[in-house]
């Protein structure tokens, strides 16, 4: 059996893009906080590779289309609000402020536009 997917056309298909997009920024921008608050080379390394991946393992485990235990709204939601805000936080904690605030209000107003203009996504 083989399922259609809908083609990536029009403002459904633009917010699912911008949001794939928000999701590599999430990871890079936990990626390059916690490679800068480590305080040590091992553990700027550490840092830098276990944030992302510990995030990356969330999303992919409760927030992903294809989750294996997607979690229901409003909890997904929540829980995408929470990550990109715990990115912000550790960008602004490493000096770099800006980027934190832009990535916290592009991720959010991305999960709420993917909500109202591509539902079931």
């Amino acid at each position: 059996m083989t399922t259609t997917r809908p083609a990536l056309r029009g403002l459904p298909g633009f917010v699912l893009v911008v949001r794939f997009c928000t999701e590599l920024a999430l990871l890079a921008g936990l990626a390059v906080a916690g490679a800068r608050l480590g305080g040590s080379v091992l553990l700027n390394v550490v840092g830098g590779v276990l944030w992302p991946v510990l995030a990356g393992a969330i999303w992919a485990l409760v927030v992903a289309p294809k989750a294996p235990r997607r979690a229901p709204e409003p909890t997904r939601f929540i829980l995408e609000f929470a990550l990109f805000t715990a990115a912000a936080v550790a960008l602004a904690a490493s000096g770099l402020l800006v980027v934190g605030i832009v990535l916290a209000v592009v991720g959010v107003a991305t999960a709420v536009a993917v909500r109202v203009f591509a539902k079931g996504s």
